[in-house]
């Protein structure tokens, strides 16, 4: 849940993946996850991002995401997701995307996308959130700090 709530509206964010997300995770999601599985399961990420502030369907105040840090119009948050057609809670898949919002400018960029199983086996998730966050998106981290 977010402790600074965005003003409800219902104008869709535009939501993006990075590079970094991309080149590091989704091509195994997509492996892991072969047809449309995965498709539905990327579409409904962005769709439900993309709504986060919507006043019938608020997001930013539910357990399926989780402040980290928040400063100004910025906010880095975790999402929990799960895969399309399994059957399992948001919660218990472990999959998680770690996301930047920019409410000024009504934009999200996914930063991280993974799964428990991706953590170094000798680091925990927040370990392992903040080195990834500061070693690739130093930048992103400063607004949010």
């Amino acid at each position: 849940m977010f402790t600074h709530l965005l003003p409800k509206d219902n104008i869709p964010f535009g939501v993006d993946y990075s590079h970094y997300a991309q080149r590091h995770f989704l091509k195994r999601f997509q492996k892991d996850n072969p047809g449309r599985q995965w498709a539905i399961t990327y579409d409904s990420i962005k769709e439900d991002l993309s709504r986060i502030s919507y006043v019938d369907y608020d997001l930013q105040q539910t357990q399926q995401v989780d402040e980290l840090w928040h400063k100004d119009d910025f906010w880095i948050f975790k999402y929990d997701f799960k895969i399309a057609g399994k059957k399992e809670s948001t919660k218990n898949s472990g999959n998680r995307c770690i996301v930047f919002l920019d409410s000024s400018k009504k934009l999200i960029e996914i930063l991280i996308i993974y799964s428990k199983g991706d953590l170094p086996k000798n680091m925990g998730e927040q370990q392992f959130i903040e080195s990834t966050l500061k070693d690739n998106f130093t930048d992103y981290l400063a607004k949010c700090r």
